[in-house]
């Protein structure tokens, strides 16, 4: 409990900081900067790789911002001197300045993997490397500072090549790569608490979803499910979202920036409305 209410405690001052931008339309976001566990901190340390950490973070920043702009769905809010009031509880009594439909996306890092890996195929020497990051992903209310949804995330990048190309070469390559799938993950977790994947239209055979290209692909396979339900928890007077029956899947056959179509596996019926869940990822 003591856990979940710093994470509160911090969520709430990020959203004091964006008080200062006025949010309109698309709902705002801020994206704080990227934490790092103590144990990653002193791992990093112990290995000498402090600026490659530095190159993490900021690349995190960064991807996740270009991630939100591209979703076409919400607004970057400005997080000017964000650092300096992190930690300061004078702020958390201040007007926060937000709408409920406001949020705050938090990553914090908890480990770092790279390990190379010699070999030597038909003669030839060659290295096998692999780059992992894992961390936490809180979508964070932007006036309750109540968290939304906390995901754990867990990506890794592998290459194989010429034992006498350089490492920093590769690394150049594999870090932001690795760092934008991360943030695109943790976009993709966004959309979904603020925008539900939902049916818009089925007619004539096709089934037209509110998800584009930035978040589905052709190919992918998506779960049909009837509209779900709200009820209310007795206890503690939480709203729940009950998903409806899985009605069928569909493929997606074609997508543009703001929708996507597929095409239904199998017979069944299906309304506007209705909810919708990628099955596979891309």
């Amino acid at each position: 409990m003591k856990s979940i209410l710093m994470v509160a405690a911090t969520a709430a001052c990020v959203m004091t900081v964006s008080a200062q931008t006025e949010t309109r339309g698309r709902p705002g976001v801020v994206v704080a900067p990227t934490l790092t566990t103590p144990i990653l901190q002193q791992d990093i340390k112990r290995r000498g790789m402090e600026t490659t950490l530095e190159r993490i973070k900021q690349g995190m920043d960064g991807h996740l911002s270009a991630a939100i702009v591209g979703s076409r769905k919400f607004t970057v809010l400005e997080r000017a001197q964000l650092d300096s009031v992190l930690d300061d509880p004078t702020r958390l009594g201040e007007s926060l300045g937000l709408r409920e439909n406001d949020y705050a996306v938090i990553v914090s890092l908890d480990s770092y993997l790279d390990t190379p890996e010699r070999a030597t195929v038909g003669g030839k020497a060659l290295v096998k490397r692999r780059l992992q990051i894992s961390g936490q992903v809180r979508i964070v209310g932007g006036v309750t500072a109540e968290i939304l949804d906390m995901s754990n995330l867990q990506l890794e990048e592998t290459d194989v090549v010429d034992a006498n190309i350089t490492s920093v070469d590769r690394l150049d390559e594999m870090l932001p790569k690795l760092t934008r799938r991360f943030a695109e993950e943790s976009v993709d977790r966004l959309v979904n608490v603020a925008f539900p994947m939902r049916v818009l239209d089925a007619e004539d055979g096709v089934i037209t979803i509110n998800r584009g290209a930035d978040f589905l692909s052709v190919g992918d396979t998506v779960e049909i499910f009837a509209k779900g339900r709200t009820l209310t928890d007795p206890d503690t007077g939480e709203k729940i979202q009950i998903k409806g029956r899985l009605l069928g899947v569909a493929r997606i056959t074609s997508t543009e920036p703001n929708y996507s179509q597929a095409d239904p596996v199998g017979a069944y019926t299906v309304t506007a409305g209705a909810e919708a869940r990628k099955a596979n990822k891309k």
